[in-house]
């Protein structure tokens, strides 16, 4: 089970702004029997200290349309966009149906909503090429985000072979004339049809050398446009 930190209730609304309009929610109602179900829905918005909007559940195994949903307790949880990739999760009561101009269900402004960040740094997305050895094999990689505890990357090349629990080594180019080499551990590894997606934790050492990385990777990133990490200078 998460170790969720409850937000106090006058920092709700800020909890809920982690949620952005569209977003992908995992609902679970229970009914007046004392049966539950899970469906998704999307957030469509809310009115603050008023009313959540979320969309119907449509499936057709939600059984939602066969059972009477108002004042049901409902738990809503989600997944962020954020640097620290927050879960947001809170208890409340489905206050009505709503039928125009699409079918939605208005929920009770919760009292508590609880967070957790997924991730131990704030991670950024980066442009780096790098080079990597593992299980004795050598090629090249793309960075596709960093930060001090870890990085993704993405892989190509079909002759080299890489599962969860190999250690890693990274090389890459700070700068035009700093190189840097990281080590370590494959934790995720999505193998596609033409790529692999793999999840590296690095180990606890070279402190120093992933902090440049990280206000480099910020540099280039602000230069190039593509700066959107909030709190970070």
């Amino acid at each position: 089970m998460l170790n969720m930190n409850v937000a106090q209730a006058e920092l709700d609304v800020d909890a809920l702004k982690l949620m952005h309009i569209g977003m992908r929610l995992l609902i679970e109602v229970t009914f007046p029997n004392g049966t539950k179900s899970q469906a998704t829905s999307r957030l469509i918005g809310y009115k603050k200290d008023a009313f959540i909007l979320i969309e119907y559940p449509m499936g057709r195994d939600s059984g939602f349309d066969k059972i009477f949903l108002e004042n049901a307790n409902i738990i809503v949880r989600a997944i962020t966009d954020t640097s620290f990739r927050d879960i947001v999760a809170f208890k409340t009561k489905i206050n009505t149906i709503i039928y125009r101009p699409v079918k939605m269900l208005s929920l009770d402004m919760p009292v508590n909503i609880a967070t957790h960040k997924i991730r131990e740094q704030p991670r950024i997305d980066t442009v780096y090429t790098v080079d990597i050895n593992c299980n004795g094999k050598q090629c090249s990689a793309k960075m596709m985000d960093f930060s001090i505890s870890g990085c993704g990357l993405v892989i190509e090349n079909k002759e080299i072979y890489i599962f969860k629990g190999n250690k890693i080594n990274i090389s890459l180019s700070i700068t035009s004339d700093k190189q840097a080499e990281l080590e370590g551990q494959v934790i995720s590894v999505q193998a596609g049809a033409n790529q692999c997606k793999v999840g590296i934790k690095f180990n606890q050492s070279q402190l120093e050398l992933k902090k440049d990385i990280f206000h480099n990777s910020i540099i280039e990133t602000r230069n190039n446009g593509r700066f959107s990490l909030s709190g970070v200078l």
